[in-house]
């Protein structure tokens, strides 16, 4: 049971980096933890892969302006 408790840790702690939810230090601490344990840094990888696919496979169009303007649009209608 405790193993599973330290994976869901570890799972939220690297989520918390990639999102940079973490503060200074805690973010300096887990990147201690990757460089020297083998199973912090086989999670960094695995999620760095995960959002470089997802990053690379998603479009994003780079002119969103039509889209915030039929959100205005909406907004001010009656």
């Amino acid at each position: 049971m405790e193993d599973l408790n330290a994976k869901n840790e570890l799972s939220k702690q690297v989520g918390m980096y990639f999102d940079q939810a973490l503060d200074a230090q805690s973010r300096d601490e887990f990147l201690q933890k990757v460089n020297s344990d083998p199973s912090y840094q086989q999670a960094y990888n695995h999620e760095q892969v995960i959002r470089d696919n997802i990053k690379k496979h998603i479009y994003r169009p780079l002119n969103s302006t039509s889209l915030i303007q039929a959100i205005k649009n909406q907004i001010r209608k009656p």
